[in-house]
């Protein structure tokens, strides 16, 4: 699996920030054990559960028929309180979840005074995107709290704010891409602050994996995909954590049980599901997300202490009839809140594409396809759709005569109100396209091409041979990827190049979030093989594009003579005064004229070689200095700081402006013209430098930059930037971008790593570590 490094919230202890480690919710991983099987007991005969299973004494014993009854007498009366569309139901106390602990579910999931059914229909007419966007902007602007700009807490509210916004998705053809939202979520996140509170967000998602396990899925069991979601919503948090002690949470609230049974899905495979991706963050160390789940949402529901699996598989029915009964809207129009609600009508859409292809190969198709002479899909497949909304439908009591789209329409405004009436304190996101005035829409896995690109359990992943992460229907990559395995299990697909094959050295590749490459020994390996077996071109060839590539778990990598050998087989070595190997270490100085780089300290972000200069003639025979800066950096580790310090950022070109917000972009950036003035050891004064460069390989667009490092930063030289033809604010939003989370490998070294970075591609610095440890990496320039 990827390696996401390091470990949450370490680079913001690094920096002095006291990361808030007081979780509402605690994943529950020690449930993965598969506990006895049970039967399933099916409350309601008419209902569409599907789970099976088999029984054992001890199981039927711990839920006592008694509770069965009163939970089915309780459900009746829910409904019965349903059919008269002005009674609101009368929750009692809420339950005590062993996920979300006492205080998270008395304080967070309180229940709502104001009633818990949805609104029926809207009274507004339909309206063009960019007029929903103009008038919730003015609406926004009229409700903007009146606090003082010099107030800390609107201060930092207005920093969380633009965190968030940066990770939504934002068309780029729209003539104006904020977020029309922003104001509306002010108030929640002040009145966090203002409680001393982490951050919380709320994102209904990961419901289970698409049942078309043939064209678009690899499986029913969590994916590079997932991995690549949840650690995309994690640095969202660690970001905020950097501004603000409390730090932040995504609660994820999944709502696969909710119509699991209607798309074929069972409720074990639900279960599953979930539970995996409780442990995949558990093993990333992504310790932001929170997961909900439904019975989280209702009341009355005392969990056992163990055996969570067999009482989720035995009430997984009630629980959606309890949904239903609780807050459906009898009177709901599907069809005329689409036609008023913009977001709703996006939502829609987007149902209207995966229904019909989610089921394509189920078992209402393929009993079709039997009797049509092997034909699929037709007006007999769209009416058998319809049948299976209306089953749905008819647990909610409202119209039966509608379209499967409708169908999930109306669950997801059920959903939809459930969270609304528990989570009506957080920032709320979205998986679907939208306005952006109730919610901010979340692209999980941000596509290169700037779509907003699919959900992992929709899709499988593609790796480009630049190392971009792509989402596709596996259908559609079959023939051009290699499939690759992890765990034992499909994983992702590949582009296809032979620079992945290694010969008689058996390797296996991880491709790293947000950017870089490991390869190892292939799994089995039993001896370490030697770097002297390496091929160091491919490692270059890969290095030009996907830096940095590390090579773990190799021998012989911390032999002088066999590393520098090996250098010599990636390109021509450029020696420095010292030699061609820098000996990367604290030398234990503190004058200002020490070099910085042989200290302990942070680093400002830069690339190498700004300061090695070579003698040529231009034009007119006249001898000028040009810049010299090498192509490539080679490490190898030969000692690593203690957890939690001394980690390498490497910030990607590619990401970089793959992320670069409007007004800012490529053009605009190759023509800036900066200059830096040093003082200490790197006393230099430098004019006319390029923003941007072009690669000498791929001809990307390539960032030249040295971060500003002022005195307040440092005991060495320090870095003053001036901006030359452009304004000084490009310095904050370079800076900014260049440690995104989304741009930025926060890297974790092991004794032994071999890493190779393109230093045209990418930028890099150190964060500090502890004077007295023996942190060393060896480190030679080459072309």
């Amino acid at each position: 699996m990827p390696v996401f490094a390091p470990a949450s919230g370490t680079l913001s202890e690094e920096r002095g920030i006291a990361v808030h480690n007081d979780p509402l919710v605690k994943a529950d991983v020690s449930t993965l054990k598969e506990p006895a099987k049970v039967n399933v007991i099916e409350l309601d005969p008419a209902s569409e559960g599907n789970s099976s299973g088999s029984s054992t004494p001890e199981n039927k014993d711990s839920i006592t028929a008694s509770f069965v009854k009163k939970l089915e007498e309780r459900i009746a009366a829910l409904e019965r309180s349903y059919r008269a569309p002005n009674i609101p139901s009368q929750p009692a106390t809420p339950s005590i979840s062993p996920e979300l602990g006492d205080d998270g579910l008395r304080r967070y999931l309180s229940l709502n005074k104001k009633g818990s059914s949805i609104a029926s229909t809207r009274d507004a007419s339909p309206s063009p995107l960019k007029t929903v966007h103009h008038q919730a902007r003015e609406t926004a602007a009229s409700d903007t709290p009146g606090d003082s700009a010099e107030d800390p807490s609107s201060k930092t509210a207005n920093q969380i704010l633009n965190i968030i916004e940066r990770y939504g998705y934002s068309d780029k053809s729209a003539p104006d891409d904020s977020w029309v939202g922003k104001n509306a979520f002010r108030p929640t996140v002040l009145s966090h602050i203002k409680a001393g509170e982490a951050i919380r967000m709320v994102l209904p998602a990961f419901p289970f994996k698409s049942p078309n396990r043939n064209d678009k899925v690899l499986g029913s069991l969590p994916d590079l995909g997932e991995e690549l979601a949840l650690a995309h919503m994690n640095g969202l948090c660690e970001s905020i954590a950097e501004v603000y002690e409390q730090g932040a949470n995504v609660y994820v609230t999944s709502d696969g049980l909710v119509y699991n049974d209607l798309l074929e899905v069972s409720d074990e495979d639900v279960w599953t599901y979930g539970e995996t991706l409780r442990q995949m963050c558990a093993d990333l160390g992504f310790k932001y997300i929170k997961f909900v789940r439904l019975w989280d949402l209702l009341d009355n529901h005392v969990l056992p202490a163990t055996e969570l699996k067999a009482y989720y598989l035995m009430h997984a029915s009630c629980f959606r009839r309890e949904l239903v009964a609780r807050y459906a809207d009898p009177n709901f129009d599907p069809r005329a809140f689409v036609r008023s609600d913009q977001d709703a009508c996006m939502t829609y859409r987007g149902y209207i594409k995966f229904l019909t292809k989610d089921l394509w190969h189920g078992k209402v198709n393929t009993e079709l396809g039997k009797n049509n002479n092997g034909r699929l899909g037709g007006k007999k497949y769209k009416e058998s759709i319809e049948n299976i909304a209306r089953s749905m439908i008819s647990r909610g009591k409202v119209r039966r005569s509608v379209k499967a789209e409708d169908a999930n329409l109306i669950i997801m405004q059920v959903f939809a109100a459930a969270i609304k009436a528990k989570f009506g304190d957080c920032v709320r996101l979205s998986i679907h396209p939208s306005v952006g005035e109730k919610k901010l829409p979340l692209s999980l896995i941000p596509q290169k091409t700037g779509g907003f690109g699919l959900t992992p359990w929709h899709s499988s992943i593609s790796v480009g041979l630049d190392g971009s992460f792509s989402t596709v229907h596996a259908a559609d990559v079959r023939e051009t990827h290699d499939l690759v395995m992890r765990h034992g299990r499909p994983y992702y697909f590949r582009e296809r190049s032979e620079l992945y094959d290694w010969g008689d050295l058996k390797v296996e590749f991880e491709h790293l979030y947000p950017c870089g490459l490991i390869v190892r020994p292939a799994e089995g390996t039993t001896t370490p093989p030697s770097m002297r077996d390496i091929d160091m071109q491919k490692l270059r060839k890969l290095a030009e594009l996907q830096s940095p590539v590390v090579a773990r778990g190799f021998a012989n990598t911390m032999e002088e003579e066999t590393f520098q050998g090996k250098a010599k087989e990636l390109g021509e070595i450029l020696p420095w005064t010292f030699g061609i190997m820098q000996k990367v270490k604290d030398a234990g100085r503190n004058d200002k004229l020490h070099n910085n780089v042989v200290s302990n300290e942070a680093m400002p972000m830069h690339y190498d070689g700004m300061f090695k200069f070579e003698t040529k003639k231009d034009e007119n025979g006249n001898e000028i200095k040009v810049q010299n800066a090498p192509r490539f950096q080679f490490f190898t580790s030969i000692e690593t700081a203690p957890k939690g310090s001394g980690y390498t950022l490497f910030a990607a070109s590619r990401l970089f402006f793959q992320y670069l917000p409007r007004p800012w972009n490529v053009e605009r950036f190759e023509k800036i013209r900066w200059g830096m003035d040093n003082n200490g050891f790197w006393d230099a004064k430098l004019k006319d430098l390029p923003l941007v460069v072009r690669h000498p390989v791929h001809n990307t667009p390539c960032m030249r930059w040295h971060e500003p490092w002022p005195a307040s930063k440092t005991k060495f030289s320090t870095c003053d930037i001036n901006i030359e033809n452009d304004a000084q604010e490009v310095c904050e939003v370079v800076d900014a971008l260049l440690y995104d989370r989304r741009v930025c490998l926060r890297f974790t070294w092991e004794k032994g790593d071999l890493l190779v970075s393109d230093n045209f591609a990418m930028l890099h610095t150190r964060t500090t570590f502890t004077g007295d440890c023996d942190r060393e990496l060896w480190r030679i320039h080459f072309n």
